[in-house]
Formats: structure tokens, C-alpha cells, sequence
């Protein structure tokens, strides 16, 4: 079963961004496209040839590289009492796989001699340089409270200390800002830049980096709302606490999401500064036991 569910995921995640879409839209006092229409843009995408801009290898590969990558990322979390193919370490495998797409989005945009896929890739990277590191920080917080390296094991014995409840906070935060929504777009930003990395992309090779990113998208809120749930449940009942979980954060940024303008870049590396400092003030709290 547990095998099963991240096979299903990723064609759930285009009808959340149908979901998405009609938030924002009713926020903002219009009716907005139908729940599906995120699948239809896909399968319209898919049936469509795909324009190799650069004659590059790491062009071509990028948006097959992002998917493998957030397929992996939702194959090493827990669903109810378990994980596929959860192993000692597998927070490691993890962060490996969330850096990696990153990776993988930068160099798809430094493939391509345009002035759009550059300024996105760069953006990409400041961004990775202080939130990265904040996100690994949090993690280790949870790895050390818990005194293991496995996601399954952090998330069924954590118990709450103010470290950890701080911990909770930054996560929040981070999971916003690591699944792209505004105002930490920055990288894709499609009316300043395009689209940025992905403004040279099109037909399926489009599809299936816009699909990625969605994935990892949920993948990030899943590991939050399996932090929040898995601690204080278990059972059949905390798969369907984990999804109602998932589906609740979700919406909210959306909302969030809707409210607000995308930052500058130089405003929201400042903020990464300050996650990434908070981070390691409660890290070291943790390791004197608060």
C-alpha cells in the first residue's frame, strides 16, 4: 500500500494546482479555470513537440533529472506507520534529492545563452545558498532531538521542547518558501523574467518540468504535515490525518499565497539570513537539552 501511494501523488498533484487556481481566483472575485485545467494544459503540452534551445545534453536531460529527483523525494517519506523505502539515513538521501533538483534547475537555465534563463538560475542559486542550509539546519534539530537519521523514526519520536516547537516554525517557513509560491517565486518570477529557467522550455519537456516542480512542491508539505501528525498518530488514521494535514497547509498558502507580492531578491535572501541564524540559535538550544 505504502508503495502504491507515492505512485499515485503526482496525478494528484495537478488537480491540487486546479485547486490552487480556483483559490486564488475566487480571492480575488473571478471564476477562474476548471479544477482540471492544470491536467488539460498538460495534456495539451504533452501532445506537443519539444524545441531543443541549446543543443545541450544537460538541457534536454534537466526536466527528466527534477522529476526523477521529486519522485524520490516522495518515495523516502512516511505514509501512515511507514515508508516505501524508508533505511537508516534516509533523511541524508533526502536533502540529497531536494538539493539535487535545485541543481538540476540551475544548470538547466546556465544551459541556455538567454538573458531570461540566466537571471532564473541565478536567482535560484542565491536562494539555495541561504535557504538550503537553513532547511539542513532545521533537519538536524529533528535528526538530533530524535537521535536518529531515519524520517520514519524522527517522525514517531519527537516530543515537544521549545527547540522543537521553534524548529516547527522554521519548517513552516522554509516548506513555503521551497515550494515556490509568493512572494519566493524570485526564480521563475514570470512577469519580471519569463519564467525564468523554464522560459526556453516547451512541449513535454515543459510538462514534465512544470509536473516536477509541482511534485516537489508536495513532497516538501507532505514531510511538514507527517512532522506535525505522525508524533501524536498512528495507524490508518494517520495516513488520512496526514493528507487532511497536507491538503489544509496546502490551501492556506495558497491563500497566503494570494495576498501578498513577490519580494525582491536582496529582501528575501535577508530573511534566509535570518532562518538560517534562528536555525542554528535553536540547534544549539537543543543540544543543551531545551
Amino acid at each position: 500500500m505504502n508503495l502504491v501511494i507515492p505512485l499515485i501523488i503526482p496525478f494528484i498533484t495537478p488537480i491540487l494546482d486546479g485547486i490552487a487556481r480556483k483559490v486564488r481566483a475566487k480571492i480575488q472575485d473571478r471564476i477562474g479555470p476548471p479544477v482540471l485545467q492544470t491536467w488539460y494544459d498538460f495534456i495539451s503540452l504533452f501532445g506537443m513537440e519539444s524545441i531543443d534551445a541549446s543543443g545541450s545534453l544537460t538541457f534536454r536531460l534537466a526536466p527528466y533529472l527534477a522529476f526523477g529527483s521529486a519522485m524520490a523525494m516522495l518515495f523516502l517519506l512516511p505514509y501512515g506507520d511507514s515508508s516505501p523505502f524508508g533505511f537508516k539515513g534516509d533523511l541524508i538521501a533526502f536533502i540529497y534529492f531536494f538539493a539535487l533538483f535545485s541543481a538540476v534547475v540551475v544548470l538547466s537555465g546556465m544551459s541556455v545563452e538567454s538573458s531570461y534563463t540566466m537571471a532564473g538560475a541565478s536567482r535560484e542559486i542565491t536562494l539555495s545558498l541561504v535557504f538550503k542550509p537553513a532547511f539542513a539546519v532545521v533537519v538536524a534539530l529533528f535528526a538530533l532531538k530524535s537521535g536518529s537519521l531515519s524520517i520514519e523514526e524522527i517522525t514517531h519520536s519527537l516530543h515537544l521542547a521549545p527547540s522543537v516547537i521553534g524548529a516547527y516554525a522554521l519548517l513552516i517557513y522554509i516548506t513555503y518558501v521551497e515550494a515556490g509560491f509568493i512572494p519566493y517565486d524570485i526564480a521563475e518570477a514570470e512577469t519580471e523574467i519569463l519564467g525564468g529557467v523554464l522560459s526556453e522550455y516547451s512541449g513535454r519537456a515543459l510538462a514534465v518540468f512544470l509536473w516536477a516542480f509541482q511534485i516537489k512542491r508536495f513532497a516538501m508539505i507532505w514531510l511538514l504535515s507527517s512532522m506535525i501528525v505522525l508524533p501524536f498518530v498512528g495507524g490508518v488514521k494517520a495516513l488520512i490525518a496526514q493528507f487532511l494535514t497536507a491538503l489544509t497547509i496546502f490551501i492556506l498558502m495558497v491563500v497566503y499565497e494570494s495576498m501578498n507580492a513577490r519580494h525582491r531578491l536582496d529582501i528575501a535572501v535577508r530573511k534566509g539570513i535570518k532562518a538560517l541564524a534562528a536555525g542554528c540559535i535553536l540547534l544549539i538550544l537543543a543540544f543543551f537539552g531545551w
